[in-house]
């Protein structure tokens, strides 16, 4: 925050003096907002690296499964350090802000969504043995989880910026 600051528990009595700490405070808000919001390669990364590795499912082979496994968290891994990176902080949408509690609502709604579909392409390849169901589920999937990803960043920084 910039601006004169009163002595410790000193309340700001002058108006002028209050109204320019507000103007810097939501000036910090909305300077915090433009750097929340990641970069457009972040959301289809994240949906590519689910993509992959739920199709691996269809390969039946518990190597290269394994093999897609280390590759998503080695790639989720770099996700965070350059979020981090670029932005230097991490938030985690379910614990902050006004926005809490829709978001948390919609990573619900979505997480059973997510796990019904999962299960739908998994009985599909396994049971029904068709295979290339999980390539499907796993398109739809990552699909899912980039724009969930960017919507719950737009809803934050939105709520930022708003002063909310």
């Amino acid at each position: 925050m910039t601006g004169p600051v009163p002595a410790e528990g000193a309340a700001v009595t002058d108006p002028q003096v209050a109204a320019a700490q507000l103007a810097a405070l939501q000036s910090d808000r909305a300077g915090l907002a433009d750097r929340l919001m990641q970069p457009w390669w972040y959301d289809v990364t994240l949906g590519l690296l689910l993509f992959g590795f739920f199709s691996s499912y269809s390969s039946r082979s518990g190597w290269v499964i394994a093999a897609a496994l280390a590759l998503f968290l080695a790639g989720a891994a770099a996700l965070v350090a350059a979020y981090r990176r670029i932005t230097g902080v991490w938030w985690d949408a379910r614990k902050v802000g006004p926005v809490q509690e829709r978001v948390q609502r919609a990573i619900r709604n979505w997480a059973i969504g997510y796990f019904s579909l999962f299960a739908l392409g998994a009985a599909a390849e396994f049971l029904l043995d068709l295979r290339g169901a999980m390539v499907v589920a796993g398109a739809v999937l990552g699909t899912s989880a980039g724009l969930l990803s960017r919507w719950v960043t737009r809803i934050y920084v939105a709520a930022l910026r708003a002063g909310r």
